[in-house]
């Protein structure tokens, strides 16, 4: 009876057919749900459901996908909310080893717990050393090049092309270093790949401990989500990606070699319901890559609140690392922050927090403040008066965050 009344409320519409090669199962999260069902809207129509802990699944075709996405932009403003799986979620099922602990739905790995970041602040020389470095002219031209692109929409030719010229952009500025490659993360449902940048550690023990820092390098049109309308995603988020690449350069100039392994990741297909990440995340999940902190830059250079230059996420991130990154705003940046709550997983972050690892989200502002042109063709450079003014300030918290959890 119960599961009754959940279809009943949810007022989307099931119909049975033989499963087809085009079907996959999305994971709503609990928020979303409930925004869905309270809209009395036929958001979209499934053909089976499986109820978990922490997430309800649906099968569906993939362009059922398209209308939940379309939804959560067009109500939140954001992305994320639901994760696509291209098998059948087992939601039940414990995995049990001697070198790790798996419980179901947002569980965590013990090996993960084994690790102790150290979120003291001792490196203030190095810090300041670094942060006159910042360059908003390289971050402008980034976000330039980036929104040439018509789209870089997850399917099109174009979002493959862009995420291909930040490898390549990351391989020219790390071609004087042997310790730094690029690689690229394939997926097996689209072609446009994530780009990570791999800086190896110096130091023999630490070196197998990854620090993360990324942002998307898709883009999305809220009307059409395809490749036919035009999607610069100046803010959401080639100023991310233009960060990532700045933080790169100076990491080059300064010659630093890190004691732990650093990773620079551009995803691919956040916009899509963080696909791109979760299918990451998992893999370093069951690698049991030992990752000791994940930072997440989406959606950087609108100033949309007055009052504040950062909102710390709290929801879907790690609090100690929250209050590091807050530390860290008040020694080096001195400039005001607050918290929010997204109340769902609205960025790569999420799938990082999914898997049991510590992430964080900075956002540009509070997020009924953040920028309203993203995911339409008025979100453009000229909105932030072409320049990165905001956006450095993200640098500059990045270039903190990495020198000081790789002491």
């Amino acid at each position: 009876m119960k599961n009754k009344i959940v279809l009943t409320l949810l007022v989307l519409t099931t119909w049975t057919t033989a499963a087809s090669a085009r079907d996959m199962w999305i994971g709503i999260e609990p928020f979303v749900l409930k925004s869905i069902t309270d809209s009395r809207q036929r958001v979209f129509e499934y053909k089976d459901i499986i109820k978990g802990s922490k997430e309800t699944y649906f099968r569906v075709e993939e362009k059922e996908t398209y209308k939940i996405s379309h939804f959560i932009h067009h109500n939140f403003q954001r992305c994320g909310g639901y994760r696509v799986l291209h098998n059948k979620p087992e939601v039940e099922v414990k995995l049990m080893d001697k070198k790790a602990l798996v419980r179901s739905t947002f569980g965590e790995y013990d090996f993960q717990k084994l690790i102790n970041p150290d979120y003291s602040i001792n490196q203030a020389s190095l810090v300041e050393s670094w942060l006159p470095q910042v360059s908003r002219q390289y971050t402008n031209s980034v976000i330039t090049h980036l929104t040439s692109y018509r789209t870089r929409f997850y399917k099109s030719e174009e979002g493959v092309a862009a995420l291909k010229w930040i490898g390549s952009e990351w391989e020219r500025l790390t071609a004087s270093r042997n310790d730094m490659k690029v690689d690229y993360f394939y997926y097996q449902t689209h072609d446009q790949p994530s780009v990570i940048l791999t800086i190896e550690g110096s130091d023999p023990v630490l070196k197998d401990e990854v620090i993360v820092i990324g942002g998307h390098g898709d883009s999305i049109n809220d009307t059409e989500h395809s490749a036919a309308v035009a999607a610069p995603g100046a803010d959401d988020n080639a100023a991310g990606i233009a960060i990532l690449s700045d933080l790169t350069r100076i990491i080059v100039e300064q010659n630093y070699k890190p004691k732990h392994t650093i990773q620079i990741i551009a995803y691919a297909a956040e916009e899509v319901g963080i696909q791109g990440s979760y299918d990451l995340a998992r893999v370093y999940r069951d690698k049991q890559t030992k990752v000791i902190g994940v930072l997440q830059l989406d959606g950087v250079n609108y100033k949309g609140s007055p009052d504040y230059d950062f909102a710390l996420i709290s929801d879907f991130t790690n609090n100690d690392q929250n209050l590091f990154l807050a530390s860290l705003i008040d020694t080096y940046l001195k400039l005001p922050w607050t918290w929010d709550q997204c109340n769902y997983g609205c960025s790569d972050h999420a799938a990082w927090n999914y898997y049991g690892f510590r992430a964080s989200f900075p956002a540009e502002a509070l997020i009924k403040e953040e920028n309203p042109y993203i995911h339409s063709v008025e979100d453009t450079f000229d909105k932030s008066n072409f320049d990165s003014v905001h956006a450095v300030k993200f640098t500059k918290l990045a270039i903190a965050y990495l020198l000081e959890l790789d002491q």
